[in-house]
């Protein structure tokens, strides 16, 4: 330990001039102040409802993706390069074997100076996000939900997996300089790994060992591990890697040269143990880990907000069927569901606002935990299907060159078309199986075929708008179909019950049904006649009942959506679709044009009662919003808007409220136009029960008799509402 100290010691005093250690503070430091400087002129950093959080830690997070994913890299590379070309250049490294030292404290004395570096930086990091972000809070307001205050643990996490991702690339860098004795060389290699890195991850193509990759899995996991470990299994990797990679540096510095380095007998063992015990050890962390199904399907959890819940219900995504109403006592769950319940997708809801998809399926064990703050709901699930929900959550939509072609109704030539879909396709089947969680792990099985399946149907619905939309434009043309399509058509049958909550699976097979049916008729008769054909049974009755229910809702008499009962409600298998379908025909015509509106209970502000009947004589035009609702929001001051405009009119412009929670309510209402009469809901579910009210925002028109006009009023944001409104209350057309 004397003679690595006095090393170390050597290795300061050569350094100096270098400013190696200002350059990690410079580097460290950039990115706060950038980024500060910049939030100085941001006009909204006071945003909306946001759940609490550290304000000093969001900022740290915030500086991740920049940070881990190149300045960081592009330091090591460049202190690396630097500290071991000053003895290539001067001779440095034959003077040093000449010292009564041994090599293994000049190799890692060398070394710990980058590291040291290395540590600089990421401190300093640390310290200019308080700093720079304190500094920020004399210019601008913190968010409302900001919490201001010095959390040492998070912190410090962050920094300890920063450092430790950072220490396989150090190693490779490390080892490439030494060997290397040209300090450009050196560096571009370095230079080489850092663009491969950047392009790969374009193509989402990088292997977990890449060395840039560990500290490029910090960025993306920016909260570490989401089963509460201290570093994840990307730091570990980085780790057994640095370790092996010093080990192969150091013996090839130590021999000069690659065969007494490793090739002797001695050597070679030691070399074959090295690799058996660290590679070994490597690709053990990174062998994805996969839950086993549980004994019981056990849903349970906890809400984290001031406000109680009383039920948490989950329903299937497709025809709405309460699977399980489960109790909750203290804003906690615990609940054993005993039914058969396929893997799906499904909804869970609160009682208050809150509700989100849920991926399950038999003898699966969930937890749920969720928060909530004033109108800002977050959460994660975790149990058994810990990766299928991680994957639903950040799901999004790829940016499809085949779409594009569809949307710019390119469709002349079939064969690139064709070409680009199958590829796409092709692609999207390979990255299904590299997703992963920040503790490794993957998919079951059986959500994998799923998940394929599910990624086919939205290619294969692709080629069926290619097809109709060629047919339409070139209608003599034919439209061959290639082996690859047929071969996408072979993975996905056209009965498969467990795909129906999946409505582009409901599009495809409807559009397969109708495919070869050239009459001239409105696509929704084509399509119930074909699904009454189908083989009785339960993929019947819900493609049936699917399809009926959107022709009744889009029906525009009663005497349509009559006549669709009459013809179609005895071809159910199972009774209770029947049953729904009646009721929702009923209650559809007791919101037609012309009849009475239902009575609509709610208070308002002040606590007064508000009744239909006491305005009778004008015109009410109702907005059904909720404060958790972000489409909601952005119609609000449309219709406020309007409001204001004809405040002098026989119109009364009433926003009804259905959020379970009052106080959420009361607080946003008060600070809305009072050109517009808040209230809030009574009784939400009967209410929107009168209503048909499936979706918000909604917006229904009564007229002076408190008679429905329409009670699925087109949004605010389109002229259609203003027109009906101007033409009820017998104003001109506007020029």
């Amino acid at each position: 330990m004397n003679m690595f100290t006095t090393a170390l010691k050597a290795e300061h005093i050569k350094k100096k001039g270098t400013g190696l250690y200002w350059v990690s503070v410079i580097l460290g430091a950039f990115m706060p102040l950038v980024y500060c400087i910049a939030m100085v002129f941001d006009t909204d950093m006071r945003k909306g409802d946001m759940l609490p959080f550290n304000y000093y830690q969001r900022l740290i997070e915030q500086m991740l993706d920049g940070y881990a994913s190149f300045f960081f890299p592009l330091l090591i590379i460049i202190s690396v390069s630097r500290i071991t070309q000053l003895d290539h250049r001067n001779g440095g490294w034959q003077l040093m074997e000449t010292q009564p030292l041994r090599k293994l404290n000049f190799y890692f004395a060398k070394f710990s100076v980058v590291v040291i570096g290395s540590i600089i930086s990421v401190a300093t990091l640390m310290a200019s996000c308080y700093l720079f972000g304190s500094i920020l809070l004399i210019f601008k307001e913190a968010p409302k939900d900001a919490v201001i205050a010095f959390e040492a643990g998070p912190m410090l996490l962050v920094a300890l997996r920063l450092f430790l991702a950072s220490l396989f690339l150090t190693a490779v860098q490390y080892l490439i300089s030494v060997l290397i004795s040209s300090f450009i060389w050196s560096v571009l290699i370095g230079f080489f790994l850092l663009l491969a890195y950047l392009f790969l991850n374009i193509f989402n193509v990088i292997p977990d060992w890449y060395p840039l990759e560990t500290l490029g899995k910090v960025a993306k996991y920016k909260t570490g591990s989401e089963l509460g470990y201290w570093i994840t299994y990307s730091e570990v990797v980085s780790i057994l890697l640095a370790v092996f990679t010093l080990y192969l540096g150091f013996n090839w510095y130590r021999h000069k040269n690659l065969k007494r380095a490793f090739l002797t007998p001695k050597r070679g063992g030691a070399l074959v143990a090295m690799g058996l015990v660290f590679i070994g050890a490597t690709a053990w962390v990174l062998m994805p880990n996969m839950y086993d199904a549980y004994g019981k399907t056990i849903i349970a959890g906890r809400i984290d907000s001031k406000q109680q819940f009383k039920y948490l219900y989950v329903t299937d995504n497709f025809v709405q069927d309460t699977i399980a109403k489960i109790p909750v006592t203290n804003n906690e769950f615990h609940y054993e569901i005993k039914q058969d319940i396929p893997l799906d997708v499904y909804m869970f809801k609160l009682d208050g606002g809150i509700n989100g998809n849920l991926v399950m399926g038999n003898k699966d064990s969930i937890y749920i935990l969720a928060r909530k703050n004033n109108q800002a709901i977050d959460g994660k699930i975790t149990g058994t299907r810990l990766a299928e929900n991680k994957y639903k959550k950040e799901e999004a939509q790829n940016w499809s060159e085949a779409q594009w072609y569809l949307q710019r109704n390119e469709v002349d030539d079939v064969t690139i078309f064709t070409n680009v879909l199958v590829e796409e396709w092709k692609d999207a089947m390979a990255d299904t199986d590299k997703f992963k969680t920040a503790d490794n792990y993957v998919f079951r099985q059986d959500f994998v075929q799923d998940n394929k399946k599910a990624q086919t149907i939205t290619y294969l619905n692709y080629w069926q708008d290619f097809v109709k939309k060629r047919k339409a434009i070139y209608p003599d043309k034919p439209t061959p179909e290639s082996p690859g399509i047929a071969e996408m058509k072979k993975t996905v049958s056209l009965n498969d019950e467990g795909m129906l909550s999946n409505e582009a699976y409901f599009d495809y097979v409807r559009g397969q049904l109708i495919a070869q049916n050239n009459a001239d008729i409105d696509e929704n008769v084509k399509a119930l006649q074909a699904i009454e054909k189908l083989k009785p049974g339960t993929f019947k009755d819900k493609m049936l009942y699917w399809q009926l229910k959107e022709g009744l809702n889009a029906a525009s008499a009663r005497s349509e959506r009559d006549s669709l009962v009459g013809q179609y409600a005895d071809a159910f298998t199972d009774a209770k679709f029947a049953e729904r379908i009646g009721n929702l025909n009923k209650s559809l015509q007791n919101i037609d044009k012309g009849q009475p509106a239902p009575a609509i209970a709610a208070t308002g502000l002040d606590k007064k009662p508000f009744t239909l009947e006491q305005y009778k004589g004008k015109l009410i035009a109702i907005d059904v919003w909720a404060t958790w609702c972000a489409p909601c929001r952005e119609e609000s001051p449309k219709f406020e808007k309007l409001a204001i405009k004809y405040k002098n009119q026989p119109v009364e412009f009433v926003a009804i409220s259905t959020d379970r929670n009052i106080t959420d309510w009361y607080v946003d209402a008060r600070q809305k136009s009072k050109s517009v009469l808040q209230v809030h809901a009574n009784d939400g579910e009967a209410f929107g029960k009168d209503y048909i009210i499936e979706f918000i925002p909604r917006f229904i028109l009564i007229d002076k008799d408190g008679k429905l006009i329409n009670a699925n009023m087109p949004r605010p944001s389109q002229k259609t509402f203003e027109e009906t409104l101007r033409r009820e209350l017998g104003l001109p057309d506007e020029r």
